[in-house]
């Protein structure tokens, strides 16, 4: 579907899945719309490519040429567009591609809107800044989430050392949205070893992001 040069930096630069835009964009819903999407990704590309070769800092969002220029070219395609759920995909890449042309991948990561659909980002590396050093040597973590992700064993990397932060990720987050089912959701508890931990953030939602192949027993907590 993407160029070669676009393929390597989404997986490589920004550490998107490329199946969770591929098969986003391939849904019926949004079939009339797919090659203007695939077209918009590939010009943003070109365009942070180019921001990035200039040695510009990433430290103004406004005075990013190349966040106007994805602004912009998400507001001609949407001004004609009736149907929410297109413009939401459109709007979930524009602020993908914004938050990684201000601030690189740690924000493109760390800005994840959890309700909605966007791209999804699977870190291979240690994400910096983090708190890390922090963290004690064997973790016990925590995970609200679908009954579903335990039951196929694909786990995902966002994990929290707060039991009470993962209740509400399982049980009152996403109250209201659409195939939320309270009683198909679970609490996920494991431990694992700080040795293996790709990103700590320990204020807010105590976040610990996982390299899920390192995973030991995942078991529901109770």
């Amino acid at each position: 579907m993407f160029s070669p040069e676009s393929y390597e930096f989404m997986s490589y630069n920004m550490k998107i899945n490329i199946k969770s835009i591929e098969s986003k964009l391939n849904e019926s819903f949004f079939m009339a719309h797919t090659e203007t999407a695939k077209d918009s990704i590939e010009q943003f590309i070109k365009e942070i490519i180019k921001f990035e070769a200039s040695g510009a800092k990433r430290d103004s969002y406004y005075d990013n040429e190349t966040v106007k220029f994805i602004n912009s070219q998400y507001s001609e395609i949407v001004k004609s567009i009736k149907d929410d759920k297109v413009v939401q995909v459109f709007d979930a890449l524009r602020v993908a591609f914004t938050q990684y042309s201000c601030g690189g991948l740690y924000d493109l990561y760390t800005h994840q809107e959890n309700g909605e659909w966007h791209p999804e980002i699977i870190l291979t590396e240690i994400l910096t800044p983090n708190d890390i050093s922090s963290l004690n040597e064997t973790l016990t973590l925590y995970r609200g989430c679908d009954i579903s992700e335990l039951e196929s064993e694909d786990f995902r990397q966002a994990w929290t050392t707060s039991l009470h932060v993962a209740e509400c990720f399982a049980y009152t987050n996403y109250l209201g949205y659409d195939g939320f089912d309270v009683k198909k959701r679970v609490v996920l508890e494991t431990t694992y070893s700080k040795e293996h931990v790709l990103f700590s953030k320990q204020s807010g939602e105590y976040e610990v992001v996982i390299n899920t192949h390192m995973l030991g027993c995942v078991r529901k907590y109770s």
